[in-house]
C-alpha cells in the first residue's frame, strides 16, 4: 500500500467513475483499477462495487479505507505544511477553478506572474460555469476556485479579489454611435445574445434589470452561447447587441470589431470572488496564491494597433 493508491482511492469515492477518477489524477484508466485492486489485495476485501453500469460506489469495507485514506493524507497534507513553513518553500501542486471571464482572461496573467515568484509549484487551471466551478470547490475537486457570483453554500468561503466592469456592446454598423448612451427601456428594442443559465456574467446584467422593475423577459433574446468569445463574434457579425467584461471586449474594441454603449441609471459593475472549502487541508502553496491574488494589481490591456 502506498499514498497513491489511498489518493486514488479519495479521488474514485468522489467522482465515483473510473475513467473521470483517471482524468482528474493524470492517469490512465487501467491504472486507476490497479492501484485498486492493489488496495484491495492489501487489505484482502472488496472495496469497489463494480457491479453498477454508471457508478463506481464504495463498499462498507471501502468506506472504512476511505476514511482512513482521508485521515492519511490529511496528515500528510499539515506536515508538508509543516515543513514548508520551517524551510520557508512554496512548492507542491494547486488546482483552480475558474469561471469564463476570469479563466480566460485574467488567470492566465495572474498565474504567469505567481509562477515567476513561485517556480515550483505547479498549477493546473479548470475554466467552466460558475455554477460549475462552485460545485467543484464545494465537492474539492479543486483547491479555490474564483468566479463572478456567489450563492449561500456554507461549506465555501468567498473573498472579494478583484473588479470587473461589464459593458454594452453593438455591432460596427448599429445605429447607436460609439459612447452612445441610451435608457434601460431601449434595451427591449434590440435582439438581445445572453451567455447560458448559470453565467456570472449573465446573473449580474439579470439583477440590474431586475432592480429597475424589470425581468429578463422584458429582453428579446435570440441566442444563448456558452462563451464570451462565441458572443463577439456572433455581435460582429451583427446577430444581436450583448453585456460582455470590458476585459473580454477590450481586443474587439481596439480593432474596431464592435462598439461599447453607455447604459443610463445600470450599474454593471461586479465584484470577482476566490472561493475556498470552509474545511479544505492547510496548504501552503494555496495560501500564497491567495494572498498573491488578493493583492495583485491588474489593470485592463488594449492591443496596440499598428
Amino acid at each position: 500500500m502506498n499514498i497513491n493508491q489511498l489518493r486514488t482511492l479519495k479521488e474514485l469515492a468522489q467522482c465515483k467513475s473510473f475513467s473521470l477518477a483517471a482524468e482528474k489524477l493524470h492517469l490512465t484508466q487501467p491504472a486507476v483499477s490497479f492501484q485498486i485492486h492493489s488496495l484491495e489485495e492489501h487489505f484482502g476485501a472488496r472495496l469497489v462495487n463494480r457491479s453498477s453500469r454508471r457508478k463506481a460506489e464504495l463498499t462498507e469495507e471501502g468506506r472504512l479505507v476511505l476514511d482512513f485514506a482521508q485521515k492519511a493524507l490529511a496528515g500528510l497534507a499539515r506536515t508538508e505544511y509543516q515543513i514548508n513553513e520551517m524551510t520557508q518553500k512554496v512548492r507542491g501542486s494547486l488546482r483552480v477553478g475558474a469561471s469564463t471571464v476570469p479563466g480566460e482572461y485574467i488567470l492566465p496573467f495572474l498565474i504567469g506572474a505567481f509562477r515567476d515568484r513561485y517556480p515550483k509549484v505547479k498549477i493546473s487551471l479548470e475554466i467552466g460555469g460558475s455554477d460549475e466551478i462552485r460545485r467543484k470547490v464545494s465537492d474539492q475537486c479543486v483547491d479555490l476556485g474564483i468566479v463572478g457570483a456567489i450563492d449561500n453554500r456554507p461549506q465555501l468561503v468567498a473573498t472579494k479579489v478583484l473588479e470587473e466592469e461589464l459593458i454594452l456592446i453593438v455591432p460596427q454598423n448599429h445605429r447607436w454611435p460609439s459612447g452612445f448612451t441610451v435608457c434601460v427601456n431601449d434595451l427591449s428594442e434590440e435582439d438581445f445574445i445572453l451567455r447560458e443559465q448559470g453565467s456570472g456574467t449573465r446573473q449580474v446584467f439579470v439583477d440590474q434589470l431586475k432592480e429597475h422593475g424589470l425581468n429578463e423577459s422584458f429582453l428579446h433574446v435570440v441566442m444563448e452561447l456558452g462563451s464570451t468569445e462565441a458572443i463577439l463574434t456572433a455581435v460582429e457579425a451583427n446577430l444581436g447587441i450583448s453585456v460582455v467584461s470590458s476585459w473580454a471586449a477590450d481586443r474587439a474594441l481596439a480593432l474596431g470589431q464592435v462598439r461599447k454603449i453607455k447604459v443610463k441609471d445600470l450599474n454593471l459593475k461586479r465584484d470577482l470572488y476566490l472561493i475556498v472549502h470552509r474545511q479544505a487541508m492547510p496548504n501552503r502553496a494555496q495560501e500564497e496564491f491567495q494572498n498573491f491574488v488578493s493583492n495583485f494589481q491588474l489593470k485592463p490591456f488594449t492591443c496596440a494597433i499598428a
